[in-house]
């Protein structure tokens, strides 16, 4: 009966160590899938993300960072449902994935679901651990920008700017507030700035020839027509960019 009970307890450590030994073999494959895929992800390859890490959430399906990187990819293949689901499922299994909130409110914003996105925007900004703030305050800016609520918009860009001073795309997308609100010297302002930090800014440019040529700033007008010729000449601003020049050539001054 005793020699019974060893081989019985012998058996049984051995099935549960190879139980483990398994359960670790899996992660460490799902892990291998995983760094293949977000690889693939950081290459601008979705489709081939999506091949790994859909075989790392078969062998660990309790991997926040798995249904994290799925998200991204759904994401970037255009399926927001889908990345949804797996961006709960990431807080699902860790509450504190703030990222996954930041990653949620832009799959509403292609939506456009403009609330959903400030709510998710709204819980990033509550954790003082975020890295960087000031990419969801211009985001959150661009939902308000998008519901109509130009004044809520503008407080958000402004306070991305005072986070960040070099922030090109918040000084374009205040810029867009402005222009909206008629303010067009604050606009003005906005879009040089924007090109100052990013001096190949083709909106930011093509925004400023439209202003400066409302204004009967001809000559300021060419030059921002001429850069958006000069970046893009075969984009459809840069079309419009040429037919304002031509337009200016051929008038009167």
């Amino acid at each position: 009966m005793n020699q019974f009970k060893v081989i019985v307890l012998l058996v049984s450590g051995l099935i549960f160590f190879w139980g483990c030994g398994t359960s670790e073999q899996a992660k460490q494959r799902a892990d291998i899938h995983y760094r293949l895929g977000y690889n693939y992800l950081q290459q601008g390859e979705p489709t081939s993300a999506l091949r790994e890490l859909l075989e790392a959430e078969k062998l660990d399906p309790r991997d926040p960072q798995i249904h994290f990187a799925l998200g991204w990819a759904y994401s970037a293949k255009g399926h927001f449902v889908q990345a949804l689901e797996h961006y709960r499922e990431t807080l699902n299994l860790d509450p504190k994935y703030t990222e996954a909130h930041n990653a949620m409110g832009a799959a509403y914003l292609e939506m456009g679901k403009w609330d959903e996105a400030i709510k998710e925007f709204d819980i990033v900004l509550k954790d003082i651990l975020y890295l960087t703030p000031f990419y969801v305050l211009n985001n959150m800016g661009w939902a308000y920008y998008k519901k109509g609520d130009r004044p809520k918009a503008i407080e958000c860009y402004k306070k991305a700017l005072a986070m960040k001073p070099d922030f090109g795309l918040a000084y374009y997308n205040i810029g867009l507030a402005y222009k909206d609100r008629k303010q067009i010297s604050e606009a003005i302002a906005a879009f040089r700035s924007a090109v100052t930090q990013v001096p190949n800014f083709l909106d930011a440019h093509f925004q400023l020839g439209l202003l400066y040529f409302d204004a009967g700033r001809r000559e300021d007008a060419r030059k921002a027509f001429e850069e958006v010729v000069r970046i893009a000449p075969q984009s459809e601003n840069g079309r419009l960019a040429q037919q304002y020049l031509d337009f200016l050539k051929r008038s009167p001054k």
